[in-house]
């Protein structure tokens, strides 16, 4: 029987304290009072691990592609369920300044929000002139040193559906994320629970469910050898009950969500979050709760690779 729980949304409202501070380009978009209504019934009453310390975590929101009207949405999600949980205070920003090592320090995880391209370089970079653009080049690799050397030393990376849809020329960032944005095939899927004792599918109770999302196929270096993987689509189930055409790969492992360990530090991707409805659905709320906890160093779970389990 599919999971109903994970499809319900919450209704209602409650006053929101304070603000999170965001970049003036973040407030140009922004959710309705309804959705943020929807969102603030639908989070969890109270962190799942106790924060070891006052945790701080940047929600990067710049898109240099395809833009998704969830951006907003999403980090008003995260800033949200930081706020009412206790577990992280939230920073929203679309500046790429905020990688520069003196201010990324401030920081205990980064959630690449729906990021889409080569979000550290000029969007309009082939049109400077020569010398401006190596010196535009030369920021743009400082910049992914800085991200790689911050996670790789011991912080967290979160990734939000289109987190794996960009910086396809920086191998390490696939290889860091876990791979690459390869399609998006279906709108409807029945999911999985690869790992039901894993701490971060606690919410899902060891059991499937079907949702209502754009799913995401992935590519190279996508493999159960380097990833803990957590969520997938259930490939049988989906062709029996909603006749589900091929996708994008031979052997139908389409995953869905997923942790790794990089380094010193912790990766949580989760490839839901194109629709809106996603941000009020209370289950995946708590699935994003546990991940970034888990990003943040608070709560502690295996990311042993799942082709190494025995």
């Amino acid at each position: 029987m599919l999971n109903k729980f994970v499809l319900a949304i919450g209704i209602g409202s409650l006053a929101l304290m304070g603000a999170a501070p965001r970049s003036a380009a973040a407030d140009k978009a922004s959710p309705t009072p309804e959705e943020i209504d929807k969102i603030t019934q639908a989070v969890p009453q109270k962190a799942t691990a106790k924060p070891a310390q006052p945790r701080k975590l940047l929600v990067f929101t710049l898109t240099r592609g395809f833009k998704h009207s969830s951006v907003p949405v999403a980090a008003k999600a995260l800033e949200i369920l930081g706020q009412k949980t206790g577990a992280f205070e939230t920073v929203i920003s679309d500046d790429i300044a905020m990688f520069e090592p003196a201010k990324l320090r401030q920081f205990d995880a980064v959630c690449m929000d729906n990021t889409t391209g080569d979000l550290f370089a000029p969007a309009d970079l082939k049109k400077l002139p020569p010398d401006e653009q190596k010196a535009a080049r030369q920021r743009s690799d400082d910049l992914r040193k800085s991200l790689v050397d911050f996670v790789s030393g011991g912080k967290g990376l979160a990734g939000i559906h289109a987190a794996t849809d960009c910086f396809y020329q920086w191998p390490e960032y696939g290889q860091m994320m876990g791979g690459y944005f390869n399609g998006h095939p279906w709108g409807k899927v029945i999911v999985k629970v690869d790992d039901p004792a894993h701490p971060l599918n606690a919410v899902f109770k060891g059991q499937g469910f079907q949702i209502s999302d754009e799913i995401y196929t992935f590519k190279t270096p996508y493999s159960r050898d380097a990833l803990r993987i957590l969520l997938s689509v259930d490939w049988d189930a989906s062709v029996e009950k909603l006749k589900l055409k091929p996708g994008t790969r031979q052997d139908n492992d389409y995953a869905l969500s997923w942790v790794r360990n990089y380094g010193q530090g912790r990766v949580f991707y989760c490839a839901f979050g194109h629709d809106h409805a996603i941000f009020w659905n209370p289950a995946i709320l708590q699935h994003y709760l546990d991940g970034i906890q888990f990003a943040l160093g608070d709560l502690r779970a295996d990311a042993t690779p799942s082709a190494r389990i025995k």
